[in-house]
């Protein structure tokens, strides 16, 4: 099971309602992993980070953020996920945008096929991403 000493923070890379998220580097190995921390102020808290874990955990899928992990301490849950290093489709329209360039219809097609698929993925599991 993993533990917060097997990893040293990076940098913050955001925070929203449910938690903080930072780039961290497992020790043994050197690879780059994100985790989520959430504080844990009550049982709901605890139920809530518990869900979104399991959830991950639960949904396999090349086109989803994949699962590593999950522990926590006296105060907070930490979930530990995969790192996309080039970001995310926001940032890639955003990037695209700033140079001024088009995205061809064979790639729309290919990104609309893979959200097709991870929300596929995650509908026949019955989650709505939001």
């Amino acid at each position: 099971m993993p533990k917060k000493s097997d990893y040293r923070v990076v940098r913050a890379l955001g925070h929203g309602s449910f938690g903080s998220a930072f780039l961290v580097t497992e020790i043994a190995s050197g690879k780059q992993l994100v985790w989520k921390k959430m504080a844990i102020v009550n049982d709901d808290d605890r139920r809530m980070a518990l869900s979104e874990a399991e959830m991950l955990r639960n949904n396999k899928s090349e086109f989803l953020v994949q699962y590593y992990g999950s522990f926590e301490d006296e105060s907070e849950f930490y979930i530990l996920m995969e790192y996309c290093d080039k970001g995310d489709l926001r940032k890639y329209i955003k990037q695209l945008r700033e140079l001024g360039a088009i995205i061809s219809e064979d790639k729309l097609w290919e990104i609309f096929a893979q959200l097709t698929e991870a929300i596929f993925s995650l509908h026949s599991k019955n989650i709505i991403h939001r």
